[in-house]
């Protein structure tokens, strides 16, 4: 393929990758500001179901493993929305702010290693990893927390909570990129145009949100 062809295809999937998070964020926030638990569960029940009909259909291993990996991911978030850890700030909005450090993150550590990495983590696994996008990604959610805790007035001790959430983000997406690499596959579906499947998508908050979750219900 020519090198003009590339950049074309690189184009046109980004535009596909700005509409359909734009489609996305715009019911996650409708959600979370509704704060309905039914709606809520319903519509992580859904993302979880089509998360395993993905991984059942890529027979990925273990279908016990994905189910047991979705449903405490499922369960921990719809427990976490019912639960009272700050008063000035719902338990919704935390879930939010759990997912966003995520995202936030996993971008940072997207453009930090296109831009500057050299040292390569897993290669063989996911040839993008390096320790430089790893650094950035530290580094936006180091700098979210401190906007964030600044407004909700979060205590230092959630930096930590912050920080190994991004370990078990990296994980998450090495988890599922190992499965991909192992099936030869670069997506795990495509319901989501220029992402790839739900599991693409959701491989970072596989482990981050349930881990990030258990640790804020610890200390609340």
């Amino acid at each position: 393929m020519r090198v003009e062809d590339l950049e074309k295809e690189y184009k046109t999937n980004l535009i596909k990758r700005f509409i359909t998070s734009f489609v996305i964020i715009i019911p996650v926030m409708a959600i979370m500001l509704n704060e309905n638990f039914w709606i809520f569960s319903t519509i992580i029940f859904l993302i979880c179901s089509v998360g395993f009909y993905e991984w059942n259909q890529n027979m990925f291993g273990s279908n016990m493993m994905g189910l047991f990996i979705l449903s405490v991911f499922g369960m921990s978030s719809v427990y976490f929305v019912g639960q009272e850890l700050y008063q000035e700030i719902s338990a919704y909005t935390f879930f939010l702010i759990i997912i966003l450090n995520t995202a936030i993150f996993d971008t940072f550590a997207f453009i930090v290693g296109s831009l500057f990495g050299k040292n390569y983590i897993a290669k063989t696994i996911s040839p993008k990893k390096t320790f430089e996008g790893l650094l950035g990604g530290l580094l936006g959610s180091i700098l979210f927390f401190l906007l964030i805790s600044n407004y909700y007035d979060l205590g230092y001790v959630n930096l930590i909570i912050f920080i190994l959430a991004c370990f078990f983000a990296f994980f998450g997406d090495l988890l599922i990129s190992y499965f991909k690499r192992k099936k030869g596959i670069k997506d795990t579906g495509s319901i989501l145009p220029g992402h790839g499947g739900i599991l693409d998508r959701l491989d970072s908050h596989l482990l981050a949100t349930p881990i990030s979750i258990l640790l804020f219900l610890l200390i609340s």
